[in-house]
């Protein structure tokens, strides 16, 4: 059994494994290219202000550095781990969305929006999904793989390319981990990557600007608080009624409304953060007055409730059999929850055009008061 198989059977030291293991992007392997071929060293700090403040997409770009290094740079190293295969253009919003191929053959998407004055990008963390939740089109692609730390990082390198290449004058702001896949059980690897994005030599985009949405990975929130306590937390709950849920999130067999709530009172209790409840209102299957109170009573059942706050997205038709409610149900139900003293926002989709409608526009939110 090789070092790596035992480690991956003995899921507490994987864990250690991949952190001892992991290097940054392709500046570890920069780094090792300069000594290798004898060249100074401030060449290192040259091709990183070149992919990360000039935003170059090939070698050839950075006119710093001597052609035949240029070159040779291009035949040795590739800047980013994917090659970009399609790109489309909402014709309606400020929105892009980007299909990757991986170095192996599998396939991401990745998602460019301007909801306000500044760009956010959407990314992906798993190829395929393993959840299968009735509502969502990843989970019908089956389960691939995890990304690296690496494919998910570029994915926000590739997004800040783009902007240079096309001359927008905004700076990608945000970062949302709402793409294909569960991000908390690629646990190991989001987590560095959010440490390479917020980096300050590499993408420099806070913490407090990158979410992490998930389904409810219980046992990781406590992880999380501790090792990224200043990233946004979103638990995409869609109902809570448990048997229900179970219908449309297979996982919540897993992890119930109970340990949800468990975990959740913890990670308040160790971060004081603001935490949001994603809520997709599916026409004719979670979006009547009964559902509308079962989801008050459960988040008021939850100490330091003041700190969370609903996300109320009408569900995209276009996936699998479900239906879009109407306006005036998402009206009522966040009239409900407000009357519950339940802070809640209205988000419209973006770039539905291009089946991109993980982009959000928020309204001004309602705020609880503690």
């Amino acid at each position: 059994m090789g070092l790596r198989s035992f480690f991956v059977r003995n899921k507490a030291l994987f864990y250690l494994y991949n952190l001892l293991n992991y290097k940054y992007m392709e500046f570890e392997k920069i780094k090792d290219f300069v000594k290798a071929n004898g060249l100074p060293s401030y060449r290192i700090a040259q091709m990183r202000e070149a992919v990360y403040v000039k935003g170059i997409s090939c070698w050839q770009e950075a006119s710093v550095l001597p052609e035949a290094l240029r070159q040779k740079l291009d035949k040795e190293i590739k800047i980013l781990p994917f090659e970009l295969v399609t790109l489309q253009r909402s014709k309606k919003e400020p929105v892009f969305k980007a299909l990757l191929k991986l170095n192996d053959g599998n396939r991401i998407e990745t998602v460019l929006m301007r909801p306000g004055k500044t760009w956010s990008v959407c990314v992906s963390s798993q190829a395929g999904c393993p959840l299968g939740c009735a509502f969502c089109a990843t989970g019908k692609m089956g389960f691939k793989r995890n990304l690296t730390a690496e494919e998910i990082a570029d994915q926000v390198l590739f997004w800040y390319q783009f902007i240079h290449k096309e001359k927008l004058a905004e700076r990608i702001s945000n970062v949302v981990f709402m793409g294909m896949g569960e991000p908390l059980l690629n646990y190991v690897n989001v987590v560095e990557s959010i440490k390479n994005i917020s980096n300050p030599d590499f993408l420099g985009i806070g913490q407090r600007h990158i979410s992490v949405s998930t389904s409810g990975i219980a046992d990781k929130f406590i992880n999380l608080a501790s090792d990224l306590p200043q990233v946004n937390l979103a638990i995409s709950l869609h109902n809570a009624d448990d048997e229900e849920r179970t219908a449309l999130m297979p996982i919540n067999r897993r992890f119930d409304l109970d340990d949800i709530k468990e975990a959740l009172e913890e990670y308040l209790a160790r971060t004081d953060r603001e935490v949001f409840i994603e809520y997709t209102v599916i026409g004719g299957e979670n979006d009547s007055p009964a559902h509308m109170r079962k989801l008050g009573k459960w988040i008021n059942s939850i100490k330091d409730n003041y700190l969370l706050h609903v996300n109320l997205i009408a569900c995209n038709p276009a996936v699998g059999k479900a239906s879009a409610p109407k306006e005036a149900i998402i009206k009522n139900f966040a009239e409900a929850l407000q009357g519950m003293n339940i802070g809640v926002t209205v988000r419209r989709s973006l770039g539905s055009d291009i089946s991109a409608a993980c982009g959000q526009l928020a309204a001004q939110p309602v705020r609880r008061r503690k």
